[in-house]
């Protein structure tokens, strides 16, 4: 809710709550019991809500607006001592302006009771000031977290597009050194392959979500890639319905996926990696046989936990990971 509009409903709530007694009597019927121990009347109701509103109002203002251009280190303080002057002088108005009203130093309440209420009304003000304010920071400090989260996130997911793995280019180029000597006509498809899966990361570097159509042609010229090195030591079946194609997932994701298939297990002609890409239950899963490479070192799973990261924050749903004696499966969300 807006500041203002906050501050205007707490001091009209006040204002009312107060003088609730003086409302009921001034309205009531009856001209005894309580009645006879206060005299009420329009104008001195009027006169006393409207006091108390104000009241209410300056120092919310004072507290939650006016206050925060000083810094945090004496803020509490000052706060506590405008607060209190501004009650001094709002007692001392009230008894100027009451005995003016009614011309004789008579009150329609005991001065010590009313200035009881203002000063319990001033301690509550600053209570829900307080608290108020605490929560707006917590709210902002949230916020700020978040930020700083999708920041990180942002700067992660530059950084992947910027490299794709050093080693996979370095990779790359060795494979294509081998076919321009031995197969020209596949080294051009090669060159092709190789320049489109960059110019896709440059082009969507500015875009945290792609039609799972795009990412799958991306996945397709990487593996491509993939299996001039590993031949036929390396199969990928893809198979997804079409009418998922125009669906989402966050970019390079599938990418992500069947780099750390490649990346973990080991590929040979003795043990060729199976690995599939399909949909399940509005999911798309990555599913890979577990074969480890020899003197292999256990993975942190950084890669697949920053992945979930980015699914949390722009689809609010988190990646699911399972694994057996023999299959590594990641099924991801889609948009």
């Amino acid at each position: 809710m807006n500041t203002n509009k906050l501050i205007l409903i707490i001091a009209i709530s006040f204002s009312l709550l107060v003088n609730i007694p003086r409302i009921v009597f001034l309205f009531g019927i009856e001209e005894h019991g309580l009645m006879g121990l206060m005299e009420v009347s329009f104008t001195d109701t009027v006169f006393r809500i409207s006091m108390l509103f104000s009241f209410c109002y300056v120092v919310l203002k004072l507290n939650l607006k006016w206050l925060r251009v000083i810094s945090a280190k004496y803020r509490n303080l000052t706060s506590i001592m405008l607060t209190l002057l501004i009650l001094g002088l709002w007692l001392l108005s009230f008894e100027l302006v009451n005995n003016f009203i009614y011309s004789i130093e008579a009150y329609t309440i005991s001065p010590r009771l009313n200035r009881f209420i203002y000063l319990f009304v001033t301690i509550m003000l600053l209570v829900i000031s307080r608290t108020i304010l605490l929560n707006n920071q917590s709210k902002l400090d949230a916020i700020e977290k978040e930020r700083l989260k999708r920041k990180s996130l942002q700067n992660e997911l530059a950084a992947l597009k910027n490299q794709v793995n050093p080693h996979f280019l370095f990779n790359s180029l060795n494979s294509l050194s081998l076919l321009v000597r031995e197969n020209p006509k596949a080294a051009g498809v090669f060159i092709n392959k190789l320049s489109f899966l960059y110019r896709y990361i440059l082009q969507s570097k500015d875009q945290d979500l792609l039609t799972v159509k795009e990412e799958l042609k991306f996945l397709e010229s990487y593996i491509h890639l993939i299996k001039e090195r590993y031949r036929d030591n390396f199969i990928v079946n893809i198979n997804i319905k079409e009418e998922l194609f125009q669906r989402k997932v966050p970019t390079l994701a599938l990418q992500l996926l069947m780099e750390n298939a490649v990346k973990h297990n080991e590929i040979s002609t003795d043990k060729p990696l199976y690995a599939e890409v399909y949909d399940e239950d509005n999911h798309l899963v990555v599913k890979n046989r577990l074969q480890s490479r020899k003197g292999h070192v256990e993975s942190t799973n950084t890669g697949l936990s920053n992945l979930n990261t980015r699914f949390q924050l722009h689809m609010s749903q988190e990646i699911e990971i399972s694994r057996d004696d023999e299959h590594f499966v990641v099924k991801i969300p889609l948009v």
